[in-house]
């Protein structure tokens, strides 16, 4: 097993792949985003205010994982398991941006009806997402990072939403991710690895 200082030197190549499958997520969405641009003027687009709100903040959730991942290179020692525990948050992240893009099948879009088509999927998925956040710095020899707490009111939402299908709980709840991650990023991803270093420090 490398020493820490080892780990350092390798971890752009270990980091590679999980950066590669959170790319994938993004482009995912802003996939979606320029074939609804391209179509714009042959679709009939039924707007919720909801489902744009929360796929502006699946894209922000990508961002910020990607931004924490590189973090993790404070982790120290890594082997195959907590490798393989490392990409099972980018793909989680992945499988639910692809599900929440519907294809364009014909002029009618209602993405009212999208939203809660999906809703159980998405939010089974962005559940094991976040124990897996929760878990991330256990898994590398650390004790828990100190953004938890927040991660834990993501957790608590996501199984909220996978449960209810109530429009004004989905509204509001929906509204709190983006407060949430507003308090995360003031908190504690303003600097990069800064998140690493309070564990690790």
């Amino acid at each position: 097993m490398p020493h820490m200082e080892e780990s350092k030197h390798i971890w752009p190549f270990v980091i590679a792949l999980a950066a590669v499958v959170n790319g994938l997520g993004i482009v995912r969405l802003l996939g979606g985003l320029s074939e609804y641009l391209r179509n714009y003027s042959t679709l009939s687009i039924r707007y919720y205010w909801v489902y744009s709100l929360l796929t502006i903040f699946q894209l922000l959730a990508h961002l910020l994982l990607w931004w924490s991942i590189l973090g993790l290179q404070n982790a120290g020692s890594i082997n195959f398991l907590s490798y393989l525990y490392l990409l099972a948050g980018p793909t989680l992240l992945f499988l639910s941006s692809s599900i929440m893009i519907p294809e364009v099948k014909d002029e009618n879009i209602d993405l009212r009806a999208e939203y809660y088509r999906f809703r159980k999927m998405f939010f089974s998925i962005l559940t094991v997402f976040w124990l897996w956040a929760i878990f991330v710095w256990p898994v590398f020899g650390h004790s828990f990072a100190p953004t938890v707490s927040l991660i834990c009111i993501w957790l608590v939402i996501s199984i909220i939403l996978r449960i209810t299908d109530n429009p004004k709980v989905h509204a509001t709840l929906v509204v709190s991710n983006c407060v949430v991650y507003a308090a995360f990023i003031i908190l504690f991803a303003m600097q990069l690895g800064e998140v690493g270093r309070t564990v690790t420090g």
